[in-house]
């Protein structure tokens, strides 16, 4: 016969586990007891005797399974109205938990969350660094109050506000679990006032991140809170809701009172000189400032040089060209720089061997167009940006789902160009503002919608070419111009997005419009369908699909008609 162990620990309902605590176990025999009128002088002859049924060779025992032996104790010792009313309040109590429903600051009824004990037990883990058994108590504890209140609807400030209570009632350092209307996480502005991180909910990451040492943080400090102004009192409800959900993200959203990007091309007749004090004039007047500088232009050391010093904290400068040399030249100062395909392709061997060795250069590609205005080969500005997470609206709508999933994105389109229109209009910019609208994890999102590889190969093109019509009415459905040459650079986009997603790790969603890996086919795919690409040059170089890259001759077109 096995011996049995004294029990000692008890398994909850969601799989965590506790030392048992016997005093608890008696006082709810008591209530049970009292609750019915029967005589609660027997509860601790009843609480040993459950003790001795539920004790086993290890020592644990399932709260399910302890409330089962109770039950049977109370019947055993003819107290049927006892065990009735011990099951009822179980019953209740698993019945009202699963009707309490938690709506954020702006939420509504129809988006509001199920409450979840785990939730919030690791709330306190991450943010008040709990150990996990105190956390899951306090979460406890906390689950009683709701429960107690009798309440099927509860804001986040009141499950927060009854947490940091029974904070205090078991001793704990009491402190808000939430931030304050338009204000920096305390625990954010702790560490960023004491030098050890920067605050960047809005930024690169989703945590904090270290920073240099003597690091001005001050603009980052800024950008923060110009963010999170933007989030609760620019946004509407909807829109916030969506962008928290992570269907779409706002580019450089601590940066909206400022144009997004500026492309910037010589003059005709331009010195050098002008060209790049031009530059230097622009690179407080945006977020991020592109500079092209072509062949035919008069490259000398000042082009080579004048990145180097226009560098500065809080200066996103973009380089572009089409002389090889003077792209070899940033590459060696270890400079990114990005060059058009034609150029990288027909430069010579070695200096492109070179570029690749480097690892300092991007290839760009667009399909043919009308030759823009004039205005905009020497100037060309993007008001603001978005990025749609496909990702996220593929897997709402399910496999096969084409219709549900395109419904999807039209919602998270309005909601998106709704909020760039909102944010352009609230930081009086251009009347005919230019727009960047990108997908996210496009690759991913077909695959999820079309889980055979022969059936996704067959629909990806009309699919990715309905998506680029649906990008193109949803900006214009609210007066803005959609621009897809030269978009800003998604910085962090893609992980913030993967994050909300529950994608944990260094895992990140590509934004842009390449539909997968680099090969024949794909290249082909996407040279039919995206209208803009940006690929590595290590990529591209060598590879036996580059000469695609090339524009067509009418030779080339003559040859390809007479094929089909």
């Amino acid at each position: 016969m096995v011996p049995r162990k004294k029990l000692r620990r008890v398994v909850k309902r969601d799989g965590s586990e506790q030392s048992f605590d016997v005093l608890r176990l008696t006082e709810t025999i008591t209530s049970c007891l009292q609750g019915v009128g029967e005589k609660a002088v027997l509860a601790q002859q009843f609480t040993d005797t459950v003790v001795v049924r539920a004790s086993n060779a290890i020592g644990l025992v399932a709260t399910t399974k302890l409330a089962k032996i109770i039950i049977d104790v109370f019947e055993s010792y003819d107290c049927a109205a006892a065990a009735e009313a011990f099951a009822w309040y179980r019953l209740e109590e698993e019945d009202l938990v699963g009707n309490i429903r938690i709506h954020t600051q702006t939420g509504c009824e129809t988006q509001s969350r199920p409450w979840e004990r785990d939730r919030l037990a690791h709330s306190l883990m991450r943010d008040r660094y709990f150990e996990s058994a105190v956390a899951r108590t306090v979460a406890r504890n906390t689950e009683r109050r709701l429960i107690a209140t009798g309440l099927r609807h509860m804001t986040g400030r009141l499950v927060a506000a009854l947490a940091e209570n029974e904070c205090r009632t078991m001793g704990l350092r009491g402190e808000p679990l939430h931030s304050e209307h338009l204000g920096i996480d305390r625990r954010q502005l702790r560490a960023w006032l004491g030098g050890e991180c920067l605050p960047a909910g809005s930024g690169d990451s989703a945590l904090p991140t270290l920073g240099a040492d003597g690091q001005d943080a001050r603009p980052v400090l800024g950008a923060e809170l110009l963010a999170r102004f933007a989030l609760e009192e620019v946004l509407t409800a909807p829109q916030l809701e969506a962008w928290r959900a992570g269907r779409f993200d706002l580019l450089a959203l601590g940066d909206w009172m400022r144009p997004l990007r500026l492309w910037l091309h010589p003059h005709q007749g331009e010195s050098e000189h002008d060209f790049w004090r031009r530059v230097a004039d622009a690179r407080m007047e945006c977020h991020e400032v592109q500079v092209f500088r072509p062949a035919s232009a008069h490259n000398t050391e000042l082009s080579r040089s004048a990145p180097q010093w226009l560098q500065a904290p809080g200066v996103n400068l973009r380089l572009s060209t089409s002389d090889p040399a003077l792209a070899l030249d940033w590459a060696e100062q270890e400079l990114w720089h990005s060059m058009p395909a034609k150029a990288f392709l027909q430069a010579d061997s070695d200096v492109a061997a070179k570029l690749v060795g480097l690892g300092h250069t991007t290839v760009q590609w667009q399909p043919p167009r009308r030759f823009p205005a004039a205005s905009d080969l020497t100037e060309n500005s993007v008001e603001r940006g978005a990025v749609i997470n496909l990702v996220h609206l593929a897997a709402a709508a399910g496999a096969l789902a084409v219709e549900e999933f395109f419904a999807l994105v039209q919602e998270s389109l309005d909601l998106a160009c709704g909020a760039l229109a909102t944010l352009i209009r609230r930081a009086k910019m251009a009347a005919r503002p230019r727009i960047t609208l990108l997908p996210a994890g496009l690759d991913a999102a077909l695959e999820l919608l079309l889980p055979d590889s022969a059936l996704r190969m067959a629909r990806s093109r009309q699919l990715i070419l309905a998506l680029r019509d649906r990008f193109e009415r949803a900006a214009k459905a609210h007066e803005l111009r959609l621009e897809h040459s030269n978009p800003a650079h998604p910085q962090a986009v893609g992980t913030r997005l993967a994050e909300r997603d529950g994608v944990l790790g260094p895992i990140a969603y590509r934004c842009g419009w390449l539909p997968g890996q680099l090969d024949v086919e794909m290249v082909s795919l996407a040279l039919d369908t995206a209208p803009w690409l940006e690929i590595p040059a290590a990529k591209l170089y060598g590879s036996s699909w580059s000469g695609k890259l090339l524009p067509r001759t009418p030779v080339d077109q003559k040859s390809n008609q007479s094929e089909t």
